[in-house]
């Protein structure tokens, strides 16, 4: 019997063991998705740990990836797990708030905000957030006109439209199915960048064709959104920074083991409308991302998005010489720049800028606003929110607007026949 006994406590002890084994290796698996930014890996690891013993670390990271992909309700459930333990991040109290916001949960999510106002009194962003809990929902009651959803959105993402020779250009991970690796942020294909014929009341044709080389674009990693001189003949686009070396080869973290963005340049525009030249920016950086260039009209202003300060994306401004050389850039400014993120900036006019942004107030996630250039302080003025329905409590972002200011199209992720974000077309 005793012999029996020892067996039993032998085998609970092995078990106990493989169970401890196999939790620490779920716990590494979700940490290094996490940290190498493959989001839609970690969730399942990170659901397994919470299932079993969760902590406020879990819980808070599952509700980064679940917000990160694009799902706020499962992220708000999550970040309120986080909240009820005693020692919490405080930064869980803004991305609470800010999922309530996309819920239009506004009463509560102004509660969780203000927690975190009470140790960041000086932050704009948060004083930003509050008063558009006050203001949205009636921003929302009085919108007028209806935009409409493009028959060619899919289930995964289309988004970053611009204007090109009378296509509509955009950035998708499905559009054509095309042999490409998946992306590990949110589970589908990398981006491509696709045109497609549309005329001014949004009527889009179904033949879809990627702009340039096989070579030189449209690579195995990420690609687009883009933008194109006045010309046509010039095109900037995102791409994820990478190695083509046979030992070393794909994407490229920095020494924090982030993946950054870079800004590219296609020229060489040739009769079968493909790029067939492509060059990187003279300023783009192993340990920053430079993103969502858009080109003025006279070709001479260009503004992107940046992480260089460290700590969120804000929008710079590089200015060409009369040797065509491009000048170091110039960060926006607290006019245009918050603690949040400033993004898909877009031209109009050579002093007209729209951007995306969910640092200003507005009605809740990414909103898309606009700024006009003071030639005599060659500043941006402080923005616009340009309200709904153009901008909703999910994220809105990249505008694009016809020449003669007639209508245009924008990308948003709010509730639609088709999920994630999706491209709309609207007439003013």
């Amino acid at each position: 019997m005793k012999k029996v006994f020892s067996i039993a406590l032998l085998i609970f002890a092995f078990a106990g063991a493989y169970a401890r084994e196999k939790a620490n290796m779920d716990q590494i698996r979700a940490d290094y998705y996490f940290t190498h930014m493959a989001f839609s890996k970690a969730i399942p690891y990170y659901e397994k740990l919470a299932a079993d013993s969760g902590n406020v670390q879990t819980f808070s990271r599952l509700g980064d990836c679940y917000r990160l992909t694009g799902n706020a309700q499962q992220a708000a459930e999550w970040y309120k797990k986080a909240l009820s333990y005693a020692k919490y991040g405080e930064i869980i109290l803004l991305r609470y708030g800010q999922m309530l916001m996309q819920l239009q949960q506004y009463d509560s999510a102004a509660k969780w905000l203000r927690q975190y106002q009470e140790t960041n009194p000086t932050e704009v962003r948060v004083a930003n957030l509050i008063a558009a809990c006050k203001s949205a929902p009636e921003r929302i009651k009085t919108a007028k006109g209806t935009p409409q959803l493009l028959p060619f959105n899919t289930d995964r993402s289309e988004f970053g439209p611009t204007l090109w020779n009378g296509q509509l250009v955009f950035c998708a991970d499905t559009a054509i199915n095309i042999n490409k690796k998946k992306s590990d942020w949110l589970g589908g294909a990398y981006y491509n960048i696709y045109s497609v014929s549309c005329d001014a009341n949004g009527n889009c044709g179904d033949e879809f064709n990627t702009l340039g080389t096989s070579k030189d674009m449209n690579i195995r990693w990420h690609d687009g959104p883009a933008s194109f001189n006045a010309a046509g003949d010039t095109m900037y686009f995102t791409r994820t920074r990478y190695s083509s070396k046979f030992f070393d080869r794909g994407s490229l973290p920095n020494k924090d083991s982030t993946v950054v963005l870079e800004m590219m340049m296609a020229t060489d525009l040739e009769s079968d409308n493909k790029f067939h030249r492509v060059r990187p920016f003279r300023f783009n950086n192993r340990n920053f991302s430079v993103a969502h260039p858009t080109i003025s009209p006279d070709g001479n202003t260009l503004v992107f998005t940046s992480t260089m300060r460290g700590s969120g994306s804000d929008l710079y401004l590089c200015r060409r010489n009369k040797l065509g050389k491009w000048l170091k850039p110039q960060n926006l400014g607290k006019n245009v720049n918050t603690e949040g993120e400033e993004v898909f900036p877009h031209f109009i006019n050579d002093s007209t800028l729209l951007f995306a942004s969910d640092g200003h107030e507005g009605l809740g996630g990414l909103d898309i606003y606009i700024s006009h250039l003071d030639k005599e302080t060659s500043t941006f003025q402080k923005p616009q929110n340009l309200g709904a329905p153009f901008n909703s409590s999910y994220d809105d972002m990249s505008m694009a607007i016809f020449p003669d200011l007639s209508g245009g199209y924008f990308s948003s992720n709010r509730p639609a026949e088709t999920a994630g974000d999706n491209i709309w077309f609207f007439r003013r």
